[in-house]
């Protein structure tokens, strides 16, 4: 017989619930490839608060979801996200499931089917990869496709953004300070004295690299915290114990035998 869900006694900043967010949808051990339209969907279907999906900029600024620095090896596409227009960009496919035909995801479209975007919550994790010589104009493009995107639909409140560059945190912040933005950073302490410098809602960390006092001691501050890098059914139990504000999870059924 199965062992019953731990009683877990959740206090933090999210009215004492912790959301559970899936990572890139279902995991990365999933069949479906992370940050595909049908890996996110499954997530939220299968009952999670919403997602984390990383995000990258196209040639002609669109975002779209994709991880990795370059397409190959898990594509039929060389070279960088930023090689190509969304145009050119929608005929690769994911190669991880031969049979299969998954794309790659263009954010507006998910946003466009998910059925009432509000409803859920997702973090948008940032993927800066420039091409040589354009760093500052790249920024600029990419936050104002973000701008677009968050008056287009409204979704100030309920999609965050993370990140680790803190000259691209300070556009978007200048650009739209409503969104709530956090840092993806190396250590707590690093990240703590950056939200607390630049004024953002929270830290995204590692699960395995803060502990439950720094996660306390971050809520005193009115710092929101979400934990990643949780991957195995230990690693969730672990994770909830510290209280966090959002975890991001590999194993979303799991997660939400534990929490629901």
């Amino acid at each position: 017989m199965g062992c019953k869900p731990e009683k877990y006694e959740i206090t933090n900043l999210n009215n004492n619930e912790i959301e559970l967010m899936g990572h890139g949808g279902m995991g990365i051990s999933d069949l479906y490839p992370i940050n595909t339209a049908e890996s996110l969907m499954r997530c939220i279907n299968e009952g999670a608060d919403g997602s984390e999906l990383d995000i990258q900029l196209t040639a002609d600024n669109v975002l779209v979801g994709f991880h990795n620095s370059d397409l190959d090896g898990n594509t039929n596409f060389t070279g960088r996200i930023r090689d190509y227009t969304w145009n050119e960009l929608k005929e690769a496919r994911y190669t991880s499931s031969a049979q299969l035909n998954y794309k790659i995801l263009k954010l507006r479209d998910f946003f466009d089917g998910v059925g009432g975007v509000d409803n859920y919550t997702f973090t948008l994790d940032i993927k800066l990869y420039p091409t040589e010589g354009e760093y500052l104009v790249y920024i600029e493009k990419f936050t104002d496709a973000l701008k677009e995107l968050y008056q287009d639909y409204s979704i100030d409140h309920t999609v965050f953004i993370e990140a680790q560059d803190e000259f691209f945190i300070g556009e978007m912040a200048a650009k739209d300070p409503q969104i709530q933005q956090y840092i993806y950073p190396a250590t707590f302490q690093e990240g703590f004295l950056t939200a607390v410098n630049l004024g953002l809602h929270g830290i995204s960390i590692d699960s395995d690299k803060v502990t439950a006092e720094q996660i306390e001691f971050a809520h005193a501050m009115g710092i929101f915290v979400t934990v990643w890098g949780v991957a195995s059914k230990k690693e969730n139990r672990e994770a909830i114990r510290k209280n966090p504000d959002m975890i991001q999870t590999d194993k979303v059924a799991y997660l939400l035998k534990q929490l629901k």
